[in-house]
């Protein structure tokens, strides 16, 4: 190009394909080198000049600067939404490995003055309440019926049966033994998941490493009820054996039916399994025997703000915008926050059987996580 073109006008899209140009446009301070292979895009307007420094070639394409800024805003929001959608799932995880870990201990403290069902029932009917409150004067539409019957499938899986079965274990093994317990959860969400597929036409086989994850882990299991703490505990304690089968078939249907959108789901679900563990309260015969002490009412407040509304919601995200083996990872860093603090606040002791047990289990759910 020998001689420098000039132009005047608006959006524009210069383009050097060969060689190298000289540009200076009237209203800007600095000069601008094209490159081959580099652009300069314009919104301004103002008389352009354009210089070859050497044998160049260049193309203009008026009116593809607004096209291309504009891209480059959308690239810029999608990334900004893809950084905010990461450190989301990194505080959920984070909330259900701490939390989560510490309300084994929360339940052991609250459980000094207050019995199982109506602990959990208080529980949840507060937290269900506050959250479903909240949610409505932020203008989230109330459940549909239909929802309201989802939800209530799932509240009393995940919580009545899941939770509850927990709470009531409790009153005779120590918190750690609880959390290890709880930790089987994901194997039982693999097994499921596996036998779902089974029936489904063209499912994948189930890999070896995924049943050599099932196998060990169950085996850490195997050896917390055998030789461990719990085979030595009250006869009603081997009720927790249910809570994580029920918490895995409750994960596994909450992603199928249809719950309300976001933390609605997580405040219907807790205010339909909340009057059901109530119920069962009265139904047992459930009493105070006196008022509960301040130790268990702040201990019953951390469950209910942190345990129930932080949390839970933390977990019905990840399962909506994670992989399950993401969501449910949550099953071997639990035990060991939870044996590790009823250590140091609870006063209580970890036998070297509960330690292996939950290394085994957590190897287990490591290998069919890696699986899959």
């Amino acid at each position: 190009m020998d001689a420098p073109p000039a132009g005047r006008g608006g959006p524009l899209l210069l383009s050097c394909t060969a060689g190298s140009v000289w540009i200076t446009r009237e209203g800007e301070p600095d000069d601008v080198v094209l490159e081959a292979g580099a652009s300069y895009g314009g919104e301004g307007r103002g008389l352009l000049v354009v210089e070859a420094l050497e044998p160049a070639q260049i193309a203009v394409a008026a009116g593809e600067a607004k096209r291309t800024v504009r891209a480059a805003m959308e690239r810029g929001r999608a990334a900004l939404a893809k950084a905010r959608g990461s450190w989301l799932v990194l505080l959920s995880l984070a909330a259900l490995y701490l939390i989560w870990g510490s309300t084994y201990l929360a339940v052991s403290i609250a459980l000094e003055t207050m019995p199982p069902f109506l602990l959990a029932g208080v529980r949840f009917v507060t937290a269900g309440a506050l959250l479903y409150g909240a949610l409505r004067l932020r203008g989230v539409p109330r459940p549909t019926l239909r929802q309201w019957g989802a939800a209530a499938r799932v509240g009393v899986l995940l919580l009545v049966f899941g939770n509850g079965l927990v709470v009531v274990s409790q009153q005779w093994v120590s918190s750690g033994v609880a959390a290890v317990v709880v930790s089987t959860m994901p194997l039982w969400l693999a097994l499921f998941s596996t036998a779902r597929g089974a029936r489904a036409a063209g499912a994948p086989e189930v890999s070896r490493g995924e049943w050599i994850g099932l196998l060990v882990g169950f085996a850490g299991a195997a050896l917390l009820h055998v030789g461990g703490d719990l085979h030595a505990a009250h006869v009603g304690a081997l009720l927790i054996v249910l809570a994580p089968v029920s918490w895995a078939l409750g994960s596994l249907y909450s992603r199928s039916l249809p719950l309300p959108e976001g933390p609605m789901a997580v405040a219907a679900e807790m205010l339909a399994a909340g009057p059901v563990m109530l119920a069962i309260s009265a139904l047992t015969g459930e009493h105070l025997a006196a008022p509960p002490s301040a130790r268990s009412l702040l201990a019953l407040g951390y469950m209910t703000v942190f345990g129930s509304i932080v949390a839970l919601s933390a977990y019905t995200f990840l399962l909506r915008n994670t992989r399950p083996a993401i969501a449910t990872s949550y099953a071997y860093v639990n035990p060991i926050v939870a044996i590790a603090l009823g250590i140091l606040l609870g006063g209580e002791r970890a036998s070297a059987t509960t330690w292996a047990a939950a290394a085994i289990v957590g190897a287990g759910v490591i290998i069919i996580s890696k699986s899959r």
